[in-house]
């Protein structure tokens, strides 16, 4: 196994903390064979040394009582200054065991790092843009360790391959679209069109001719033929979101096309056969629906063929860290800036919040986090107050047993994630810096159901 010791690492002092200081600073502190000693100048209001207290790194207004105090364990004292006095000072004071890099060469260090490291980030960036067009009309996705959604997988790969009418319930954000995707893609129907409709976003007219087309001069407005989108799903899969909003007349025309495949547009006196399979999701209680005379019976029942219901986030806690971390991804993407780091605080707190708004919350409070950060990490002051001021613990109501596995199980965890974000998804390196076996490390990623995998760059 690869092992990373402190002897191993070049330990060094900076001494100039302007645009080549914070160059350095900003390339060195992500080597894992690198120890930065600490950063020196004698302006302390310099980008460098904002940059250094950012990242824990000491420093100081004062060179010589720096080095002093490393004197017998740092290897290399690189001097971005530019000034001869500070140069000649260095000289006298580096210790025997010590180089110095000064002048034009230190220049050249950080500009080649910089242009090292922006050649990186170019080919990270597209590397994401060729995945993100790879991938852009499907949503990966992830469903974790929780119980509930392993029984939701299981599910979905029954029932996709068969032309089964699906019905997807769960609160509002919970990825209701993502399962009804996932369907289509494992269906035999993944090379025909999958289509979606919100039937919120009209109004029942506007969705009669949206869903079942129209003809010329159907209505005011109506100046060509359109043809309806289940029409346009011929042989593929329409989702239909938020069936629980429409109108009654709406759902006579719906159940007459999942009883006989026929649509008839708006305005026509002819019948169309069409074969498009149906998905439909709601965060409505059709049940109580049909009781208050707002839902048909008859469709309920041939909608509901086959019925997912998706666990609200606040049930499946032990999955937020995971969540987490793909929606970081994202926002990282989105926003072009590099943030690779939750840390265990931040993660504890989002991992006690209620989650109202579900997975679509999350991801806001992610990305908001990204924006807010100044370094490559999100801290819990990055996150919203009201995630901030959520209690943190033990439930000691349970057993002092219970209440120890449970933590131990959530540490076990966040450390697995975290050691796998800090290595990029590298096995030999995430033991590395766990400092254990890969026979442990590869268990705890098997008990926590975690994919090494999804953590690669």
């Amino acid at each position: 196994m690869e092992r990373i010791n402190a002897s191993s690492f070049v330990k060094l002092i900076i001494v100039g903390a302007g645009k080549g200081g914070k160059a350095l600073l900003e390339q060195l502190n992500n080597d894992p064979s690198i120890q930065i000693l600490g950063i020196a100048d004698v302006e302390l209001q310099s980008q460098g040394i904002y940059l250094a207290k950012d990242l824990g790194i000491p420093f100081s207004n004062n060179f010589i009582d720096f080095i002093e105090k490393h004197r017998n364990e740092v290897d290399i004292i690189i001097d971005v200054t530019g000034n001869p006095d500070v140069q000649k000072q260095l000289s006298d004071l580096k210790p025997p065991q010590s180089r110095m890099i000064v002048g034009i060469a230190a220049k050249f260090i950080w500009e080649l790092l910089e242009s090292r490291d922006n050649n990186r980030r170019l080919k990270e960036r597209f590397e994401a843009l060729n995945e993100e067009i790879r991938t852009r009309e499907r949503e990966h996705v992830i469903f974790g360790s929780n119980p509930l959604m392993q029984e939701v997988e299981e599910m979905v790969s029954q029932v996709a391959p068969t032309p089964s009418t699906v019905l997807i319930t769960g609160e509002t954000g919970t990825g209701k679209e993502i399962i009804a995707q996932s369907i289509h893609e494992q269906s035999q129907l993944k090379s025909r069109p999958f289509l979606k409709v919100n039937c919120t976003a009209f109004s029942p007219e506007l969705l009669d001719s949206e869903l079942f087309g129209h003809v010329k001069g159907a209505f005011t407005g109506a100046v060509t033929n359109k043809i309806g989108i289940l029409e346009k799903a011929n042989n593929g899969t329409l989702f239909l979101d938020e069936i629980g909003d429409v109108s009654m007349e709406m759902q006579v025309k719906l159940l007459r096309y999942l009883q006989f495949g026929e649509i008839r547009p708006v305005g026509s006196t002819e019948t169309k056969v069409v074969h498009t399979r149906i998905i439909t999701a709601t965060n409505r209680n059709l049940q109580k629906l049909i009781e208050e005379g707002r839902f048909r019976e008859d469709l309920f029942y041939r909608l509901n063929t086959f019925m997912l219901e998706l666990p609200p986030l606040r049930n499946r806690k032990e999955d937020i860290p995971l969540f987490a971390y793909h929606f970081l991804k994202k926002a990282v993407l989105k926003i072009n800036k590099i943030v690779n780091v939750i840390t265990p605080k931040a993660l504890e707190h989002l991992s006690e919040y209620s989650w109202p708004g579900n997975l679509r919350e999350l991801q806001s409070v992610i990305e908001r986090a990204v924006i807010l950060t100044k370094t490559n990490q999100i801290d819990k002051e990055h996150l919203p107050l009201s995630i901030q001021s959520v209690e943190t613990g033990f439930d000691f109501n349970s057993s002092l047993l219970k209440a120890k596995e449970k933590a131990m199980e959530v540490f076990e965890r966040q450390a697995i994630q975290h050691y796998l974000v800090k290595a990029k998804g590298n096995i030999s390196l995430a033991c590395a810096y766990a400092k254990v076996s890969r026979r442990t490390f590869y268990r705890i990623m098997d008990k926590h159901r975690i994919d090494a995998r999804s953590f690669k760059k």
